[in-house]
């Protein structure tokens, strides 16, 4: 800011260094000249290297900026509880980008600006007010209803900003949504169905983006008009100061040159205030995105029976190692899915969970896995409470497989490790423990193959021992899986049962299926109910 501030000061500077002595001395004594030229000379100088310097700054301080915003957000968005996200992936990941952008853009352009001009506006009527204070309080008082006409608009141009944003992230949403679906629309033939969707929101985002773009194309011409009015009386009441011998021609053409070069600032600024109106608008946004808005503890009510409706056969294991005691569980605390559960799962074995929709067959994994806090109760990992133990031990000893996979663009080796520093002995080990190391050696590049989204270009159920393989890595003692054979076809699923068997002589596998094939292959069945449903039990019995 300091460079934008000697900016300021070299532009007005040198209009009296410079202009005064040259009308009021120099046409009279040439002599003279040589000295001004030096020293408006010098000031231009220092102007040139300020504005330079104002630049090189504010775009560094930009770039910087905005990167450590969405590193934070970025942040505290993969942070947050499962399933809590303010939004779909593809308009939160608009969102980001754009609005970060706009108040990227802001800083850029429109900061420098803003307090450049503003310094050379205060400094312009600071001089002003020294040769004459008639005239400057007259050109403040004409120029009261331009600085209110700018407000107004930008108030304006904030609103209109904020529906343009939100088009956006909605035209990301719909777009994102469409690619990612793209087989579904097609099997559906819902290709217009999907295009009209998307189309209302791009006409309401052009709607929007118009009028934002009229609006700020407006404060300029109407800040123009209105100070051109002001500056006509000025002229009328520094005639008649020349005239009474109150200014001398010098004075009143230093008058003149200094309101004349306000006209760049006064085009400069309301652009520079449109631009931080529009910033203003994103920067909101972004707060409200990086908030942590989770809903305060509410009070829970007391548990009504159990979830767990039947358990079905027994197996050896050496020791307990995943249990739960007095569960409560749910993502609002105020109505847990999934009350009073007690269980106890030894160290091997395959445990299928099956239920009805809505009975919290995955809030129970989610729950196992640390990622769900309980709400009533407690889980344990060889008896210690999840919440007691260190993020990376629970990841290293519970791993997770969700349901559609949710492989990660990049290539095998990427999408296996995702960070862990794995060497790649232990990850062609976890690849054939799935099953899958033929697959990927035959790759071009094998472990460095290049993958798409969700690991396109290998077959569901390539994809589903890959989504295996990456949580064996680290040689995890239990498994959660959520519906691993829900997508694939029977050969596929024979496949996979008898990997997850195999995988259960070694580790506890939980999984949750309501495909018969699994549930037959299990070695104990926790089905579950919701909670109304084991009240009638009850109450029937």
């Amino acid at each position: 800011m300091l460079a934008a501030v000697v900016n300021a000061v070299s532009r007005v500077a040198v209009i009296p260094v410079f202009v005064t002595p040259l009308i009021d001395r120099a046409l009279q004594d040439p002599s003279q000249l040589p000295g001004l030229l030096v020293v408006a000379g010098v000031v231009v100088l220092i102007g040139s290297l300020a504005l330079l310097a104002q630049d090189a700054l504010l775009g560094r301080a930009a770039a910087h900026g905005a990167a450590r915003v969405r590193s934070a957000v970025y942040e505290e968005l993969l942070g947050r509880p499962v399933g809590t996200l303010p939004g779909s992936s593809g308009a939160l990941a608009s969102r980001l980008v754009t609005d970060v952008k706009e108040v990227e853009t802001y800083v850029r352009y429109g900061l420098g600006s803003l307090v450049a001009e503003g310094v050379t506006l205060v400094l312009i009527l600071a001089a002003l007010v020294r040769a004459d204070p008639l005239a400057a309080g007259l050109l403040v008082v004409l120029g009261v209803p331009a600085a209110l006409v700018l407000r107004r608009v930008g108030l304006a141009l904030q609103r209109a900003s904020t529906g343009s944003m939100e088009g956006t992230e909605s035209i990301g949403r719909h777009l994102q949504e469409g690619v990612r679906h793209h087989e579904t629309i097609a099997a559906f033939g819902a290709r217009r169905f999907a295009l009209r969707r998307f189309e209302a929101a791009n006409r309401a985002t052009a709607e929007t983006t118009t009028r934002r773009s009229l609006l700020a194309a407006l404060q300029v011409p109407l800040t123009q008009v209105l100070l051109f009015g002001a500056l006509g009386a000025l002229v009328v009441v520094l005639t008649g100061s020349v005239q009474r011998g109150e200014l001398s021609v010098g004075e009143m053409v230093t008058f003149l040159t200094l309101v004349a070069l306000a006209a760049t600032p006064a085009q400069l600024l309301p652009a520079a205030y449109a631009m931080y109106r529009q910033a203003e608008a994103a920067a909101r946004r972004i707060e409200s995105l990086a908030a942590n808005t989770a809903p305060a503890e509410l009070a829970v009510p007391p548990a009504t029976g159990s979830a767990t409706v039947s358990l079905r056969g027994l197996f050896a294991g050496a020791g307990d190692v995943l249990g739960a005691r007095g569960l409560a569980a749910g993502v609002d605390p105020a109505r847990p899915v999934i009350s009073g559960l007690d269980m106890s799962l030894p160290a091997s074995g395959l445990v299928v969970v099956t239920g009805p929709s809505g009975a919290g067959k995955t809030t129970l994994l989610r729950t196992l896995l640390g990622l769900l806090p309980p709400v009533r109760g407690e889980v344990t990992l060889s008896g210690r409470d999840l919440r007691q133990l260190p993020e990376e031990e629970l990841r290293r000893e519970v791993a997770y497989v969700p349901q559609g996979h949710e492989l990660l663009s990049g290539s095998v080796r990427e999408t296996l490790d995702l960070g862990r520093g794995t060497d790649e002995g232990e990850l062609w080990a976890a690849l054939a423990a799935a099953g899958v190391a033929d697959v990927v050696a035959g790759l071009p590049g094998g472990l460095d193959a290049e993958l798409g989204e969700d690991g396109s270009g290998l077959s569901g159920g390539q994809r589903q021992r890959l989504a295996i393989a990456r949580a064996l890595v680290g040689l995890p003692r239990v498994l959660l899986l959520d519906e691993p054979t829900s997508n694939l076809d029977e050969a596929a699923e024979a496949g996979v049962v008898s990997l997850l068997a195999g995988l259960a002589a070694e580790r506890l596998v939980v999984a949750v299926s309501h495909r018969p094939a699994l549930t037959a292959a299990a070695d104990m069945v926790l089905e579950l109910a919701p909670a109304q449903d084991q009240e009638d039990r009850v109450a029937e019995a």
